[in-house]
């Protein structure tokens, strides 16, 4: 962006531009799952009467919309997504295990001895990425066929090897 030609901002006045940052940083910090409880209910709050020529309505929309493409991982094909879905549970495992063998407290969900691929998918989709998706998708309802259905399809082949799992 220190190319003129390349900076897409370059035209803003210093008031756009403070709007945009304001906007970008909101953003960033809609993708902190500490905080996902409280955005979700704030946005479903405006659900039924979301003003798209509301400036609060809007940015918390992007936020979402944001939020969404955090964890978007499950709508692409399975071929693309489950190598990221090792990486993740690998990533968290290996964290868990250092957090032990310092004597800190774990995360349940990051303990390789008590979470499986099935077991964690299953409750990710069906606890976070399913009711994000569905209430963003009241104020988008397009998201139905080209996101929610791809997410719903992941959901039902880690819920197979969920059971598949509990068989061993």
């Amino acid at each position: 962006m220190k190319q003129k030609p390349m900076n897409f901002l370059a035209g803003l006045t210093d008031a756009q531009f403070k709007e945009f940052r304001k906007n970008v940083i909101g953003c960033i910090l809609a993708t902190d799952m500490g905080k996902h409880g409280e955005i979700l209910a704030k946005f479903k709050g405006y659900t039924e009467s979301f003003n798209f020529d509301d400036a609060n309505h809007r940015q918390l929309l992007w936020q979402m919309i944001m939020k969404c493409a955090d964890i978007s991982n499950e709508v692409r094909p399975r071929h693309i997504s489950e190598p990221w879905v090792d990486n993740l549970l690998e990533e968290f495992f290996s964290q868990s295990d250092k957090e032990k063998a310092e004597g800190l407290p774990t995360a349940p969900f990051m303990d390789r001895e008590k979470v499986t691929k099935g077991s964690a998918q299953v409750g990710f989709i069906g606890f976070v990425m399913i009711p994000l998706f569905e209430l963003v998708s009241k104020v988008l309802p397009n998201m139905e066929d080209t996101l929610l259905r791809p997410i719903r399809g992941a959901q039902e082949y880690y819920k197979g090897m969920l059971e598949a799992e509990k068989k061993k």
